[in-house]
């Protein structure tokens, strides 16, 4: 027969595996809600970042010498425009990496002639946010990569083969969907006018 010894022994041992059991539990919710709270930061992180690349993207265009109209060939021409050598200049104060991969190589939406107009993140993660966007985001809603994230501009010469029924909301990364190729769906943000302040060079944070 067990000592009274013994059997509180037995408690002890049962009541603190019930506490590491709970104290494991606990720490597991709290990192949860840390990764997604880091998550959420980083997703308000693309969509800032991503609008300083369409609207970069939108403004080189719109400054273009008269009669030659055209759209970035490189990212980097965003940081060193020499196309009047009477007024160079710059529509993005640098580069910025992709906040959800951490690297530098964005996609890239380009034109039939390599022309870049727009970009978009390669992760392939599934968004926490899928509702309550900007109208100029509007097409991010319900996606689920990041990659159908696609910060296009919006000026009309960006988007030629814009029908008037939409376009095509698949991102370029995601499962199933065709590549972004020379006069291909139309992905990212609907044609329209060009938004406030393209008379002023867009600078990053």
């Amino acid at each position: 027969m067990r000592s009274g010894k013994a059997i509180q022994r037995g408690y002890f041992y049962v009541s603190l595996l019930l506490f590491v059991v709970l104290v494991g539990i606990s720490l597991m919710a709290v990192s949860e809600v840390w990764s997604q709270r880091a998550q959420r930061e980083r997703e308000e992180e693309l969509l800032f970042i991503g609008q300083q690349y369409r609207q970069a993207i939108t403004h080189y265009y719109a400054t273009s010498p008269k009669g030659a109209f055209r759209f970035p060939h490189s990212l980097e021409d965003l940081l060193d425009d020499d196309r009047d050598p009477n007024r160079r200049g710059h529509h993005l104060r640098r580069l910025y990496p992709d906040p959800i991969t951490g690297r530098s190589d964005w996609g890239e939406v380009t034109l039939a002639d390599g022309s870049i107009v727009g970009v978009y993140s390669r992760s392939t993660e599934q968004p926490l946010k899928q509702k309550g966007f900007l109208s100029r985001d509007r097409t991010f809603e319900d996606q689920s990569h990041y990659a159908d994230w696609v910060f296009r501009s919006p000026l009309p010469a960006a988007n030629p083969t814009l029908g008037t029924n939409g376009y095509n909301a698949a991102g370029p990364s995601a499962p199933g969907a065709a590549p972004v190729v020379p006069n291909g769906p139309i992905r990212g943000t609907p044609g329209g006018q060009p938004n406030n302040g393209l008379n002023r060079p867009i600078l990053g944070r």
